[in-house]
């Protein structure tokens, strides 16, 4: 294999891999991140345009030292009060994030948050010049560009393969600088390297979480999140026996109800003085669906997590109960760690999925469907500005759950409302407007003796819940009258085109703004302060804004059509890299015109317009794969044969091809129109940029 040949692969395979390892590490350290994932996108996508870029020359030593002083800051918590510093800046809810509320709190986590993405940035210019050097010296940029997108496919892959086996990110981080050391010629750079890669691994590896007053008993990285399992004694009735933690924060209990701790519990509570409107009764949370709807036999828990909910059907000896979670390690830690073991039943079947997925998959009906406390601390993807959980609660969601639901069936949904947001007037909107009544809705804060409590949503198929249930058990409907709830209606509801529960309404967060105002400035002043090799190529930066856009609409609605899991991620970004190197085979055979590849994108970009997705969900799951996959990516195989074209005719590769990456960031920007619009307007954003890369590859051409 020709040594140029090998060399670009492993710094292609190495870029991407490096890429989505920061975005995991920095996203489940800094929590603000998990949230803002694609500032760290940006920061990769500059820095490795700008080392195409710049004449001046740069050692891949440097990439190493400065993943080492990232991974140093990170394990030492230079950054951990970004998050709460920011918090004034943020109208969208990032969960436990406490507003630090001052000025000069405000400019300590600008600035950290600015160290941090030059960290970032610059870690990519050795790594982007190197891969530049390779371009412009190459003869065959086809074959040169499809190794490049090949590598770019193993290393997201090579990605996903350590998230599904759970491994960390300090240990990906670790293997790149390895990577690093098989790209260095120089043996003297090479064992500075070495050093360095040492020096990561014991500080990367070498640190455990440390909390006051209870042991960690697991800590594990899934494919979406970190996750840190602690243990409590068993003697305090007040706590379960362990706590979740998800990225640093609380997330859920393993709680142990059974019927002799439960017995303990309310001996306990007793004693207490409580007020009148306690009932001990029906305090439990996971447990009073089955009070106020007796008989059940069948059940579906979206957002099964640890198993609370699960243990609680199993013990109300539902026949048959159909388990959904999103995330298989939390899903492990509740087999092995839930007091009760309720996964161990022959009547629960674990499905590892996406909730609105399994909403299209089942064809049974439900006597009650549980929708947990699936309050997400992460992004889907860092393509994409859509949450975990953005898709379970928009309207489109919830006339699914009502399609599943017996006559008589009963939705008992769960969500923690704060005081920001307005996440509990959306969620009783859309109910409202799916179920045709009011529905049902009270706190349920004053009972964490049996759970973390939250305000619970109630709604029937068949009629008004309390006319239909409660005003059979007085005791009962007292109870929750005492603490029902209504909210203000007069909100945006949620859809699956603006999903956005976290936001008041739709406005373009100010800290979004700023990183907006603060990358335009960045980009200016890049401009004037460093010296190029070659001619920045506008017509390049529009086609890459264009792409950019359009990928980051096309995630959304593939999570849409196949669940917005990290398969559908992996699957969707192969796909669309495919067909990348579908258009490179074409105009490498049987070449087509810059004319008919941009009629085709306009054509394809019609058709985007006009068919709604909903009509391939009628097809079987192997035809809607092959169908969608093709209607959704068919723009970008017109987009990269345009590309392909430029770029094979460009005197200077390492400068087009970086001038494409800084428009990829650009594009990136602004998605978060989306914000404002909806996911479909960044449809127009994308063609707007094609259409604009017309006249600029015309005027290259006088």
């Amino acid at each position: 294999m020709n040594k140029k040949y090998y060399q670009l692969a492993l710094v292609s395979f190495v870029i991407l891999f490096l890429e989505l390892l920061l975005i995991r590490l920095i996203g489940t350290e800094i929590r603000i991140f998990a949230y803002l994932s694609n500032i760290i996108l940006f920061a990769i996508f500059i820095g490795s345009g700008v080392g195409m870029l710049i004449k001046r020359r740069f050692s891949l030593r440097v990439s190493a030292v400065l993943l080492l002083i990232i991974v140093f800051a990170i394990q030492t918590g230079v950054f951990s009060g970004i998050t709460n510093w920011l918090a004034p800046l943020n109208e969208n809810i990032i969960w436990f994030q406490q507003d630090a509320g001052s000025l000069g709190g405000i400019i300590g986590g600008l600035l950290l948050t600015t160290l941090l993405f030059f960290l970032v940035l610059l870690s990519f210019i050795p790594l982007g010049q190197y891969l530049g050097d390779i371009f412009e010296d190459s003869k065959r940029i086809v074959l040169v560009y499809s190794i490049n997108v090949a590598a770019s496919i193993l290393g997201m892959w090579a990605f996903y393969g350590s998230s599904f086996f759970a491994i960390s990110p300090s240990v990906g981080i670790i293997v790149a600088q390895f990577i690093l050391i098989l790209l260095s010629d120089n043996k003297k750079h090479q064992s500075f390297i070495v050093v360095i890669l040492v020096l990561t691994a014991a500080i990367g590896l070498g640190r455990r979480d440390e909390s006051e007053g209870y042991r960690l008993a697991k800590t594990v990285w899934s494919p979406y999140q970190k996750l840190s399992l602690y243990e409590y004694p068993k003697n305090d009735f007040s706590r379960s026996e362990y706590i979740l933690n998800v990225n640093g924060v609380t997330f859920m209990g393993f709680f142990d109800f059974s019927d002799e701790r439960r017995a303990w519990i309310e001996k306990k509570v007793q004693e207490l003085p409580m007020p009148d409107a306690y009932d001990v009764r029906f305090a439990d949370q996971y447990r009073l669906p089955y009070l106020i709807k007796p008989d059940i036999q069948d059940v579906l828990i979206v957002g099964a997590g640890g198993g609370n909910d699960v243990a609680a059907a199993v013990r109300e000896k539902a026949l048959a109960i159909d388990a959904v979670e999103i995330d298989p390690q939390i899903v492990k830690l509740g087999k092995e760690y839930h007091p009760e073991h309720p996964y161990s039943s022959s009547r629960v079947n674990i499905v590892i999925d996406d909730g609105r997925s399994f909403f299209r998959k089942t064809n049974k009906k439900y006597d009650l469907v549980v929708m947990g406390l699936a309050d997400s601390h992460t992004l889907s993807s860092s393509l994409t500005n859509i949450r975990l959980d953005h898709y379970l609660y928009t309207k489109e969601s919830l006339e699914e759950v009502k399609k599943i639901l017996k006559p008589d069936g009963l939705l008992y949904l769960s969500f923690e409302v704060g005081e920001k947001g307005r996440t509990g007037e959306k969620i009783e909107k859309n109910l409202e407007q799916v179920f045709g009544h009011e529905p049902v809705v009270f706190k349920l804060y004053d009972t964490e003796f049996f759970g973390l409590g939250g305000v619970i949503f109630m709604a029937n198929g068949g009629g008004d819940v309390k006319e239909k249930y409660l005003s059979k058990n007085y005791d009962l409907q007292k109870f929750i009258e005492a603490r029902q709830v209504h909210y203000n209606p007069s909100v945006k509801s949620l859809t699956d085109d603006w999903p956005y529960l976290y936001l008041d309404k739709p406005l373009i967060p100010k800290i979004y703004l700023g990183f907006f105002i603060f990358l335009i400035t960045m980009f200016l002043a890049l401009r004037r302060t460093i010296v190029w090799r070659g001619s920045f190529r506008w017509d390049l930066f529009t086609l890459g804004a264009g792409f950019l856009l359009y990928e980051f609409q096309n995630v959304s609605k593939t999570s849409l059509l196949f669940g917005n899991t990290w398969t559908t991620n992996l699957f969707t970004i192969t796909a669309i890299l495919l067909f990348i190197l579908l258009a490179n085979l074409v105009q490498a055979k049987y070449p087509l015109s810059l004319k008919v590849a941009y009629v085709g994108i306009v054509l394809t970009f019609i058709a985007q317009f006009m068919v709604p997705l909903e009509v391939f969900n009628f097809l079987s799951f192997y035809t809607k794969a092959i169908v969608s996959s093709l209607f959704l990516n068919l723009p970008l195989f017109f987009s990269g044969v345009i590309f392909i074209t430029l770029f094979r005719n460009a005197k200077e590769k390492s400068a087009a091809f970086a001038s494409n990456l800084m428009g990829s960031a650009a594009g990136g920007l602004f998605e978060v129109f989306s914000f404002l619009w909806g996911i479909q307007s960044l449809l127009f954003f994308a063609l707007a940029c094609y259409l604009v890369s017309i006249p600029l590859i015309l005027r290259r051409r006088l």
